[in-house]
């Protein structure tokens, strides 16, 4: 009996140690963003992710005058969907949806590597278009618009935050956007973003 005890309040401890070390799955987020194409394009992005499935694994040693030493590790399917918005004075604004399901895993450090791919759609809209009629005579127009669709991958790296706070995580986050119609779909449209990762109210 005292046996099944000492087992039980030990499981209690490591699961309180986890989930105060690590992001929960089946919990909704939303995250904010810097989003550059090219380095020379600015925007923002903001979006939902998801967690999906996670698995946890702990591995703990005994060190003489230290005691048990408890290391966790997590790895995470999430799924997520994003809006971005970039801007360009002299050719175009571009809203770029994604919609991603993301490998991430989180180290005994916290920091967290990520690797995804997914669908994506952007709508291009410019200030100064061209219209070519069945005669062949050019006009302008001051707006127009185009639509491409695609897929998308990325890598990225940030780090998780701990106990009861409302920011989450940060992410430095490298995307090749692949579109049918843009650039030949062979050339990607590159992107990189800083995002902030929020709960909708601060982990307990």
């Amino acid at each position: 009996m005292k046996l099944i005890l000492a087992c039980l309040l030990l499981f209690s401890a490591l699961t309180a140690r986890t989930q105060g070390q690590t992001p929960d799955s089946r919990e909704l987020s939303y995250h904010i963003g810097y989003l550059s194409n090219n380095a020379i394009r600015p925007g923002v992005n903001f979006g939902l992710e998801y967690g999906l499935v996670d698995a946890v694994k702990l591995k703990s040693k005994v060190k003489e005058g230290r005691g048990a030493i408890n290391t966790i590790r997590v790895h995470q399917i999430v799924a997520a969907t994003n809006l971005g918005v970039l801007w360009h004075p002299q050719t175009s604004t571009s809203l770029l949806n994604t919609y991603t399901i993301e490998y991430r895993k989180t180290t005994k450090r916290r920091m967290q590597y990520q690797l995804g791919i997914g669908g994506a759609y952007m709508r291009n809209f410019f200030p100064n278009a061209y219209v070519v009629d069945d005669s062949g005579e050019v006009s302008s127009r001051s707006f127009g618009s185009a639509g491409y669709g695609g897929i998308t991958q990325f890598i990225g790296y940030g780090r998780y935050r701990r106990d009861s706070r409302a920011l989450q995580w940060w992410h430095l986050r490298i995307a090749a956007t692949y579109l049918v119609g843009y650039n030949s779909f062979l050339l990607p449209y590159l992107t990189t973003e800083l995002r902030l990762g929020f709960h909708k109210k601060p982990v307990q």
